[in-house]
């Protein structure tokens, strides 16, 4: 009988830690916000460069910037377990230290803390941006007891402009972070997003996101980017769907896992169709539980 008590407290303790935690999230963290998209209003005069119903692109007006390069832009996207520094302090110089080892012109970071419990109240941001000496913004999609969890963007570049965007969301609450940089002397639109969670469950909940996604990437005015953890498979069906309307194409279809634990690629770079796909890749490196996804891209769209 002893025994058999012995075996089950620490069973009944890691419950109760684990059932505190979630009504931690419930009562602090969690929002109801289905339905809600406001994307901004679309000047007919400056169109997104997409594709028609019979698949032929449709262009930029000539007053739209274009990129002038002579060499491809490098592009990552980085789920970055931000709140991984709460068991080991030198998470997040591990994360700058595979960002320089890329050399990349513009990041996406998912799961970035500044100053909350889970980070040891530091800011990730702030040291991500020093360490890599990048220019940043971080756009937040929560608050929580003084602190901040979000995305964040680093580039080589200028960031001349950012507003982040509420996606409808039932559970953590989730964003698309939209900014302007200006790199290698034009201007791009890049948007960050961190999708909801919980696999199948909330794939409906996914859907509703990634049409708002598409939803604001059509009020570009610039060439564009769409970077971030989707957490869904390029064969799930919220993500078939996105595809489907042609608002951006993917970088890299088989390029294999960024999420060794699930055994999935959950992570994207999107762009809009005047980019050419010259190289997309996992890098399996890095303390997080995702790998970083790395694109190369080159403009390759002739104005009509």
């Amino acid at each position: 009988m002893d025994e058999a008590k012995a075996v089950r407290r620490p069973i009944l303790g890691i419950l109760a830690i684990f059932l505190l935690f979630i009504l931690y999230r419930v009562f602090t963290v969690y929002t109801v916000r289905s339905g809600e998209c406001k994307p901004k209003a679309v000047d007919p005069n400056l169109r997104l460069l997409t594709r028609d119903e019979q698949g032929q692109p449709v262009s930029f007006p000539e007053r739209i910037a274009f990129p002038l390069q002579t060499r491809p832009l490098v592009v990552m996207t980085y789920n970055i377990e931000g709140h991984a520094e709460l068991l080991h302090a030198g998470h997040i110089a591990k994360i700058a230290a595979v960002i320089n080892q890329v050399k990349p012109d513009i990041v996406g970071l998912q799961e970035v803390h500044r100053k909350t419990w889970q980070s040891r109240f530091h800011d990730q941001a702030a040291e991500l941006m020093r360490r890599t000496g990048m220019h940043g913004w971080f756009g937040k999609s929560y608050e929580n007891f003084g602190g901040q969890f979000g995305n964040l963007l680093l580039t080589r570049g200028e960031i001349a402009n950012a507003v982040v965007h509420e996606l409808p969301s039932i559970g953590e609450p989730r964003t698309v972070m939209e900014t302007v940089v200006r790199i290698d002397g034009t201007i791009l639109n890049v948007y960050v997003t961190h999708l909801t969670a919980w696999g199948k469950f909330n794939s409906k909940s996914r859907d509703e996101q990634l049409e708002c996604v598409a939803r604001h990437i059509r009020s570009s005015r610039y060439p564009y980017l769409v970077i971030g953890d989707f957490n869904a498979p390029p064969d799930a069906a919220e993500v078939a769907r996105f595809r489907k309307v042609n608002a951006a194409q993917i970088c890299g279809t088989e390029i294999g896992i960024s999420h060794p634990l699930m055994k999935e690629r959950i992570d994207y770079v999107w762009a809009d169709y005047g980019w050419e796909v010259r190289s997309a890749r996992v890098v399996k490196a890095g303390p997080s539980d995702h790998y970083p996804v790395v694109t190369e891209l080159m403009w390759n769209h002739e104005r009509k």
